[in-house]
Parts: C-alpha cells; sequence; structure tokens
C-alpha cells in the first residue's frame, strides 16, 4: 500500500504530513490483553517496518510501519500496519493482515483500500529465532495501482514489497538510537542520517495495544522533521497528551528525500 510521502526540501520550512492514512495490518494471537509492558500476556509486541519494492515502483517507493502482536509458538496472528503520507483523499484508511504463525514463520493475507481502492494479498516471512525477528515478503493481487485524485493528486501502489518485525528494540544501523528528555512533552533526538534525509516519527499508546493491536486509537500522533529531533506534542498536529504513568512506543523512520527509501528506523519506550 502506497500513498506519496510529503517529502520536506530545505530546513528552514519543515513540511508536516496533512493527511493521516492508516493501513492496519493484523498480527495478534487471541486477545490475550495484559499490560504495555507485555508481562501479564503470553502474546509479544512485535515493532517493525515494511518497504515497498523500488523496482516494481520506481515512483515512490514508500516504507510504513508494522506493529503486531504474536502468540509464543503457533496460533493465529494480529496487529496494525501505521503509514503516514499525504493521500488524494487524506482521512485514516485502514487494511487488515491475518493469519497464522507456526514455529518457522508468518502466513497471512492482507486486505483494505486505500483513497478507496481495494487492495490486498498475500503476507508470507519466516523466523528467526536467535534474534527473535520475522521477516519477508507481500504482494497486492491486484499488481502494481496508479490511484488518483483532485488537485493533480496521483500516487502508486506497489504490486510487491519486503517487510520486518522485531521482538526487541531495533536500531538500524545500529547508532541510529533515540534519546528523550523525558517528562509528558519530550524532546526525542537522534543522530543524523544525511543531509538528504527527513524523519516520520510515530508515537503510540502500549496499553491501548495490549487492550486491542489493531485499534486505530492507539496512535497518538505523528509528525515529520528535516531536523534530527522533535518536539512533542508541538511538532505533532492533533497529538494527544502524554499522561504520568503512561507507556508509549516511539517509532522514527529515516528516509531519504530522494528516492523514498528507507535509511534508518528505530524505536523506544517512553515512559514519563
Amino acid at each position: 500500500m502506497n500513498q506519496r510521502l510529503n517529502r520536506p526540501t530545505n530546513a528552514s520550512t519543515v513540511r508536516m504530513a496533512t493527511g493521516v492514512a492508516l493501513a492496519v495490518a493484523t498480527l495478534m494471537a487471541g486477545c490475550g490483553g495484559g499490560s504495555g509492558d507485555d508481562a501479564d500476556s503470553e502474546d509479544k509486541l512485535y515493532v517493525g517496518y515494511y518497504q515497498e519494492d523500488p523496482t516494481n515502483n520506481p515512483e515512490d517507493p514508500t516504507p510504513g510501519t508494522l506493529i503486531v502482536r504474536l502468540p509464543p509458538e503457533s496460533g493465529a496472528f494480529e496487529g496494525q500496519m501505521p503509514f503516514s503520507y499525504v493521500g488524494c483523499m487524506g482521512g485514516a484508511d485502514v487494511g487488515t493482515i491475518s493469519g497464522m504463525r507456526s514455529t518457522s514463520g508468518l502466513d497471512g493475507d492482507w486486505t483494505g483500500t486505500v483513497d478507496n481502492v481495494e487492495v490486498g494479498g498475500a503476507y508470507r516471512g519466516t523466523y528467526d529465532a536467535g534474534a527473535d525477528e520475522f521477516s519477508g515478503t507481500y504482494t497486492n493481487a491486484g499488481g502494481k495501482v496508479h490511484v488518483s485524485g483532485g488537485s493533480d493528486c496521483a500516487h502508486d501502489i506497489a504490486a510487491l514489497g519486503t517487510w520486518r518485525l522485531s521482538g526487541g528494540s531495533t536500531n538500524s544501523p545500529s547508532d541510529f538510537v533515540i534519546s528523550s528528555s523525558g517528562g509528558t512533552t519530550p524532546t526525542w533526538t537522534w543522530p543524523s542520517q544525511g543531509t538528504t534525509v527527513f524523519y516520520l516519527a510515530r508515537v503510540f499508546d502500549r496499553n491501548c495495544l495490549s487492550e486491542s493491536v489493531t485499534s486505530s486509537e492507539c496512535m497518538m500522533g505523528e509528525g515529520q522533521t528535516l531536523l534530527p529531533r522533535i518536539q512533542y506534542p508541538e511538532e505533532f498536529p492533533s497529538a494527544k497528551p502524554l499522561k504520568d504513568g503512561g507507556s508509549y512506543l516511539v517509532a522514527v523512520h529515516a528516509v531519504n528525500a530522494l528516492d523514498a527509501r528507507q535509511v534508518g528506523f528505530s524505536t523506544r519506550i517512553e515512559k514519563p
């Protein structure tokens, strides 16, 4: 699934994403519930990303976020896969993934709509027990789709892509680590990944994810910046306030503005 990214073009003016498109991909075994720290649930939260295939879709090979809950071994799964783009229609687009986890990987299918265009296909991956990571591919059964709308808006939905999920904190590359000033109005910082790179940051309520991993209400806010830092909630349009004692997931994508390819991904657990 893909909508053209709103890529900032200069350091003095940081454009914020004006449309929020959520595609929700489900990877959760049962409805285990439990606390946001995963200690009271058999299911485990995995966080990662996807990348549309740049050969199939060189126009705008968009990356996105994956948030899933998986059973410890075999069983049904579901979760959510949020993306932040400037779509032709704006608002929240929601897709779902469901299927089965085995000891060797994931086998599922996804379906949804992007700008009123139906999309969906297979979602498959294998498990690396040593790294506690899943990785694989997804396909769009309808192939590559061109979407157009008003005001000369247009973007492409790739026919296929790759994805990766981790059961622990992710820092790729290893020095791409999110730091925090703390409190309920933190500033998050990270090492610069280059002069042509911009950053997409998303914040989620972990307790909400524990109760309903597929709910779009779990997203607290998302922002976009050219700088290696971002303030919450000032730079997150329509953000919900963080609360003392809460537990939040912060995910930051570093994206090359020249070709929309992801060059870095990092996560952090924030506890004001």
